[in-house]
């Protein structure tokens, strides 16, 4: 089941969105994806949300397929 995401707003200094507009650009993310893997675990450092179990990364030979 996907959790429910809603719709907001955040200001953000210019230095940060240039450098996530260059993320975008190079890797293809876009910037909700961006927050949402930089806020997650800066919010289970914190305390305030569950850790979630990680997927193993894939082994170098998967990666290439």
């Amino acid at each position: 089941m996907t959790p429910t995401r809603r719709v907001t707003t955040f200001r953000v200094d210019a230095d940060l969105l240039d450098a996530m507009d260059a993320l975008r650009v190079r890797d293809g993310i876009p910037y909700s994806e961006q927050i949402r893997r930089a806020l997650r675990p800066w919010l289970e450092r914190k305390g305030v949300l569950p850790t979630r179990a990680r997927r193993p990364a894939a082994s170098p030979a998967r990666a290439r397929d």
